[in-house]
């Protein structure tokens, strides 16, 4: 079988990175894949190289690029796949085009809730999700945000959809974490006996990493020693670190930047609890690397994070856009037990990647009758 991603660009990150864990746990004698990004950042692309895949760059200089959709067109109609994966808004829409007008079966994943999309970026991707054979949503929440289903809705009950979970590595990633050498980043950070907080995401409003600024504060009343690793990169970063300064935090919060894949596994192994402050959340990828890790999670009540976090089991949550709640959960999960445990068996039992790979397996042979 031969399944082409097709993706807006291959930075590292909650979609590509999610396509490279698929790529990795598959079979080379029994999908071959070719990874097609339309512009930006290009940073994983060795990694599916090494992976077995074949990559593909349409070279966009902007959005809707002529010359590239140009390429994209003549690129769908010359080749032959027996899936044409979309993922992400604009990718899906220029692919569910140019895929279906070069004769090939198209699905999509959304990756995240229907409320993030721009109202004209909706539109489109309203206008052309009819040429999907089938959309995949990454979790209920965001299924029932795009059905606009009420209470009591099941994913798959309208049969042009379905749920498959993102997953990771589970027991590959606590392998990596465990064998962390954190002896460097101690060091640089200034980390010294108090407790650490990491939280990873990209610099951008609707992870509200102002929010944990602000819940810092309280957090430093019970552990003055506290320190909080800000781990990503986004246009809010500057003003991150103003209100980091504004706030006399520069001792206990500290924006790391964008962070080397090889290094992550170091951040998690420093860290006694991870916190997540996301208004909103398809299915976070970080919050189930922060459950492969052992630690104890902090997230918010939103669709994608409620899925992943069993409260009081391995974890905490509380109301978005609430720095106070936020602040008592993270002191409350350092004085509880079992909740790293109990969350790494939640994160092997529902979202390792291989039960991830699995379905989607098994979704392309039922839309392609393909067999073994």
């Amino acid at each position: 079988m031969h399944v082409c991603f097709l993706i807006n660009q291959l930075a590292p990150g909650g979609a590509p990175t999610l396509l490279l864990d698929i790529v990795q746990q598959t079979d080379a004698d029994d999908i071959d894949y070719t990874v097609c990004f339309i512009e930006g950042d290009d940073d994983l692309v060795p990694d599916f190289r090494h992976a077995g895949a074949r990559v593909v760059d349409f070279g966009a200089a902007f959005k809707f690029d002529p010359r590239a959709l140009a390429r994209m067109a003549r690129f769908f109609a010359q080749e032959e796949f027996d899936i044409l994966h979309t993922n992400l808004p604009y990718a899906q829409t220029l692919g569910r085009v140019f895929g279906r007008l070069g004769g090939q079966t198209v699905i999509s994943t959304q990756h995240s809730v229907a409320e993030h999309y721009h109202p004209i970026t909706g539109l489109l991707e309203r206008l052309t999700r009819p040429l999907d054979a089938r959309t995949v949503a990454i979790s209920a929440g965001v299924e029932r945000s795009f059905t606009g289903a009420a209470h009591g809705y099941e994913p798959g009950m309208d049969g042009k959809w379905c749920t498959i979970y993102n997953g990771i590595d589970v027991s590959g990633f606590n392998e990596r974490v465990r064998n962390a050498d954190i002896t460097a980043l101690t060091a640089n950070y200034g980390i010294d006996d108090g407790p650490v907080f990491v939280s990873v995401g990209r610099y951008v409003p609707a992870k509200s990493q102002y929010d944990l600024i602000m819940a810092m504060e309280s957090v430093l009343t019970t552990y003055p020693d506290a320190q909080l690793l800000l781990v990503g990169w986004g246009k809010c970063e500057d003003d991150l670190r103003a209100a980091v300064h504004e706030r006399g935090l520069a001792a206990n919060v500290t924006l790391t930047g964008r962070v080397p894949p090889a290094d992550i596994h170091c951040h998690y192994a420093l860290a006694d609890a991870f916190v997540i402050a996301s208004q909103m959340e398809g299915l976070g990828i970080a919050g189930l690397e922060a459950m492969a890790a052992e630690l104890p999670v902090v997230a918010t009540t939103v669709p994608g994070l409620r899925e992943i976090v069993g409260d009081g089991e391995t974890g905490l949550l509380v109301p978005p856009n609430d720095p106070d709640a936020l602040a008592d959960a993270m002191v409350a999960v350092l004085q509880a037990d079992g909740y790293g445990r109990r969350g790494y068996e939640r994160a092997a039992e529902i979202f390792d990647i291989r039960t991830t790979a699995a379905a989607y397996r098994s979704l392309y042979s039922e839309l392609t009758d393909y067999h073994d």
